[in-house]
């Protein structure tokens, strides 16, 4: 199919992916652009250029945590401190990065919130080192505020106190003694009997009773440590550093040799999007290191812990010395993405045998809090006869510790302990260890929490014949997640979990269809003692700490002729990545590609499971379900249209369906797919993703599900890139419909009003408009021929129960071109009175200047209708003629470059909940409604009158009705067609805002 001028995604529409591949690269390359060219500006001391180019990159990039920050920082440099909290609140409590700390401290400090700033301040150093430029700070929040002073810890055990009295210290509740102001050593302050003190938990520190600021120090945040290593053709590589102090040069220190190494450069070829992140590197070949080849090896840092990916195994090591492996890469795969077994007919039988019994493994790290949840779920649901073994990886939490002695001491659970920490597959070797033979096993982690009878359930598919492994359903539990399939879904509360897990098993009782999986996933994994006895272990030799292993454990096992299934009546809530933190992502990187290592084609096997997506169909009754229970609280349901344009429309639905809801009636929206339609939920908190219609193959399903849900009226809000056939849903479920106009696609198959020039077409009679939709490129031509067209608009319009429009003028318009429609209803999609009411946007007294130019503010994404050309030209008068005129989009454009070029500054895309903020922040004088093709209602108008900005438009539709409503107060009409010339004279005549 060709694509469109204005392509919609919508039923048979489609991206190529070689285009949206290209469209990502083109947009990573237009953040970087913005970004470098901001910080030139700031080097070369032009910062207001500067900020506006840094501003464009966090807006195009998402809000993106490190632009993010720079921002921040730059504003308050600027003085600009209620620009900056907000960016630095949100990024210290999402990260806790020490420099967003000092940063957000500092800026409450400025801003005169200084008991504000004392909190953040005391957990930034409660948590972090301080260097020496921080003193003045803690200085200036500390003693002014009656605190006796301050407390901080290095990580080569340097401990500042800053008071004018005593300080008693204690480490854990132990007396250390009795100090005065200084620096000292921690090494020299802690007993050797008590052991190191970078083993302690709490340091306290207080003086007459008070607690001085940064106490208590947690010393373990203090000391935290980010690392990786991995084996490579030439080497072994990895970085490491420690968050907490950024500036501290770590020691690496490497099995078989006596002599730490000092790890002081930045690591090469890192790449990394998490906030901040400073690792340095190190890289150290195999001709000078040959112990790598032969010996397993262990990297640790100065503290004594491995970094993550240690210690290495020689067999790693070899593996991954060798080039990658070439050849097919689907070799040895099924169709569905599956592990082809090894074994042909007449090889050895696996035979099936009932289980002796069922243990269950937990390794435990840290997390005290969630490991107790984890716990104590586990303890109220399994069998008396089931046995639960839970290795404690050598916690550094000594509360978790405690309490882990305490539960095996009441014969609870079967506590194993190592003595350092060794990571995920070291603690399942531990615990499979301690397993009677012959019996099932399940490995869960920490991080869960379990419900009900799940063990029994897990347990009844792992009986199951030539059954492997068993994952049941999560939140994040990889391709068994939901209710989003590609992606971890955010935690539910526990109730939600609970009920959740009720559903699961409700909904497959009597049904139990078997689907196979390429590999179990390890947050929750059944292993039939067949298997175990078979397979043996996790392989200890690739996987280090974690990850990947228990997916080349199920290709081991598939090439035995094992099964891997899902439990489709268990799921299990799981927190995720609470036992590694923020080096999750880069440990997994690391293993994924140690697996494909191994396994060549594992990710394209994976991609084709997901694409053959088994779990569909599943996974759509399942949200079906929870909407059906949703429902039984409404006392309708009414099925919203719109397309996948998003804009006024998707704001119009949305406002509608919180409308219904207030009236007891459930939304349900659909919205346009390549192959049909989804269904999207407006309930907050209740993702439906999967409700997702093949059409016209499941539009039986689809019309069960209405019909199921109570559907009493249909309301097109737009037919755009919808089936053809779904403009019947109506007749087909025996309830009305209303029609809400939002543009003009009834009579202008260009649904603009635009020639193929980009020009207002003036509305021509029907031969004219049927030589303009000749021309092509028309977004709404469906193949029928202009009359046609018509015809169904007609007959549509007409058997509607109503016809909305948001304006007179849209109403006019529609009419006139649809002659004999019953009066069309006037619903504005805002008030108006409502917006503007209060005091009129104060008027300027000064004439724009070069020194203070007159900022002319322009919102939203522009398209040629919305008058991007007019604004491109008016951008070029201005830069040509040098004329004190400011220009200003806040959004975008198809083709940003050219308005930059021309002088315009394109502040990139925002959303609702910033753009009034952002708008009052810019201190504009002007709004500019560019359309130059009658709109049906304008949002941005509304958001310009909400800054309290008079706004300049063109006479034409309900922007220019809106206008002139509101009175010369509020804006000023222009004549459509205006020489940019006459334009520019317009906006000069204008005074600026003081």
């Amino acid at each position: 199919m060709r694509r469109q001028a204005s392509f919609i995604p919508g039923y048979g529409r489609f991206y190529r992916p070689q285009e949206e591949a290209r469209w990502k690269i083109r947009h990573m390359e237009t953040i970087r652009e913005a970004f470098d060219q901001g910080m030139a500006c700031l080097k070369q001391g032009r910062r207001t250029d500067g900020l506006f180019w840094l501003r464009r990159a966090e807006a195009l990039s998402g809000r993106d945590d490190n632009i993010s920050f720079i921002c921040a920082v730059t504003l308050l440099e600027e003085g600009d401190v209620q620009q900056a909290l907000p960016r630095l609140d949100a990024l210290w409590a999402q990260h806790g990065v020490r420099e967003a700390g000092l940063a957000l401290a500092g800026g409450y400090f400025r801003g005169g919130r200084t008991a504000e700033a004392l909190h953040v301040m005391g957990q930034v150093m409660s948590r972090n080192s301080l260097a020496v430029d921080h003193h003045a700070l803690a200085d200036s929040l500390s003693f002014p505020a009656g605190v006796p002073g301050w407390v901080v810890l290095s990580n080569s055990g340097e401990l500042w106190l800053r008071t004018g009295g005593q300080v008693e210290l204690a480490l854990d509740g132990r007396p250390l003694g009795r100090l005065t102001a200084g620096l000292y050593d921690m090494a020299e302050l802690v007993p050797a009997e008590v052991g190191p003190w970078w083993r302690g938990q709490r340091l306290t520190a207080t003086c007459d009773g008070q607690s001085l600021l940064g106490s208590p120090v947690d010393i373990q945040s203090v000391i935290r440590c980010q690392s990786l290593v991995t084996a490579e053709e030439q080497g072994v590589r990895g970085w490491l550093w420690y968050p907490g102090e950024p500036d501290f040069l770590s020691s690496l220190w490497v099995e078989g040799h006596e002599a730490p190494l000092k790890v002081d450069t930045p690591a090469e070829g890192f790449s990394s999007t998490a906030l901040l992140q400073r690792p340095r590197g190190f890289f150290l070949p195999h001709a000078d290191w040959p112990r790598f080849m032969s010996l397993p090896t262990r990297l640790h840092d100065q503290y004594g812990r491995l970094l993550m990916g240690a210690p290495l195994d020689p067999a790693l090591v070899n593996l991954m010395r060798l080039p990658e492996a070439a050849g097919s890469g689907r070799k040895g795969w099924t169709r569905q993405g599956c592990r082809a077994a090894v074994r042909r007919a007449g090889s050895e039988v696996i035979t099936v045998r009932p289980a002796s019994g069922c243990a269950i493994i937990i390794p435990v790290y840290r997390g005290e809090d969630v490991v107790r949840a984890c716990l104590d779920s586990v303890m109220a649901t399994v069998p008396a006869a089931c046995r639960i073994i839970v290795v404690d990886d050598a916690s550094p939490e000594r509360g978790l510790r405690d309490h882990l002695d305490d539960l095996a001491r009441a014969g609870r659970i079967e506590l194993h302990r190592h003595g350092e920490n060794g990571g995920f597959v070291a603690s399942i070797t531990t615990g499979l260890a301690h397993v009677p033979l012959g019996w099932d096993v399940i490995l869960l982690n920490s991080d869960t929490l379990v419900f009900g009878d799940w063990v029994d359930r897990m347990c009844r598919w792992l009986r199951r014949e030539k059954v492997g492994t068993v994952t049941p359903f999560s939140n994040a539990g990889g391709l068994t997640a939901y209710p989003s399939r590609n992606r971890d879904n955010p935690a539910p509360a526990q109730v939600e979990a609970e009920a959740l897990d009720g559903l699961f098993r409700s909904q497959a009782e009597g049904l139990m269809p078997e689907v196979t999986l390429p590999t179990a996933n390890g947050f929750c994994m059944g292993i039939s003692a067949a298997c175990l006895a078979e397979m043996g272990g996790l392989n200890r030799a690739f996987f280090a700490q974690g990850y990947a292993e228990e997916n080349e454990f199920c290709l081991r096992a598939s090439e035995a002729g094992f099964r891997h299934l899902v439990a489709l009546d268990v799921y299990v809530l799981h927190h995720g990545h609470c036992s590694f933190g923020a080096e999750a992502s880069p440990l997994l990187l690391r293993n994924l590609d140690i697996l494909n290592r191994l396994y060549p084609g594992y990710d394209a096997a994976i991609r084709q499971w997901k694409k053959v997506n088994p779990l569909r169909a599943y996974r759509r009754r399942l949200d079906w379900q929870r909407l059906g229970r949703h429902r039984e609280g409404f006392s309708g349901a009414v099925v919203l249209f719109q397309h996948r344009g998003g804009g006024g429309v998707a704001r119009a639905v949305k406002e509608q369906a919180a409308r219904l809801g207030q009236e007891n009636c459930l939304s349900l929206i659909l919205e346009p797919t390549e192959k049909g339609c989804r269904v999207v939920s407006p309930v907050e908190g209740l993702a439906v993703p999967n409700m997702i219609f093949d059409l016209p193959d499941e539009r039986p399903l689809l019309l069960a599900f209405l019909k199921e849900m109570g559907v009493r009226l249909v309301v097109w809000h737009h037919m755009l890139g919808h089936e053809p056939g779904l403009r019947e849903l109506h007749r087909q479920l025996g309830v009305p419909y209303d029609i809400h106009v939002h543009d003009h696609i009834w009579f202008c198959p260009r649904i603009a009003l635009l020639d193929e020039h980009g020009r207002y077409c003036g509305e021509p009679p029907l031969r004219g408009c049927e030589a303009c939709v000749a021309r092509g490129n028309a977004p709404a031509d469906e193949g029928l021929s202009l009359p046609d067209f018509l015809a169904r608009s007609a007959a549509e319009l007409g058997q509607a129960r109503r016809v909305i429009a948001p304006s007179q003028d849209a109403a006019r318009r529609l009419e006139r071109h649809m002659p004999g429609l019953p009066p069309v209803g006037i619903e504005p999609l805002e008030d108006d009175r409502q917006i503007r009411a209060g005091p009129p946007p104060v008027r300027g007294d000064r004439p724009p200047t070069r020194e203070r130019p007159l900022k002319v503010v322009v919102l939203g994404g522009i398209s040629r209708w919305k008058g991007y050309d007019v604004f491109l030209s008016l951008g070029r008068h201005v830069q040509q003629e040098a004329l004190p005129l400011r220009l200003i989009l806040m959004g975008g454009t198809h083709d940003d470059a050219a308005c930059l070029d021309a002088g315009i500054e394109v502040t990139g895309p925002y959303d609702d909940r910033n753009v009034l903020p952002a708008l009052r922040a810019m201190q504009a004088d002007v709004g500019f409604v560019s359309s130059i093709a009658p709109e049906t209602w304008c949002y941005t108008l509304g958001w310009l009158w909400r800054a309290r900005l008079a706004v300049v438009g063109f006479d034409i539709g309900a922007s220019a009705e809106r206008i002139r409503q509101a009175g010369p107060d509020w804006g000023q009409l222009v004549p459509l067609g205006l020489p940019v010339e006459r334009l520019a004279d317009i906006f000069m005549s204008m005074k600026c805002r003081s």
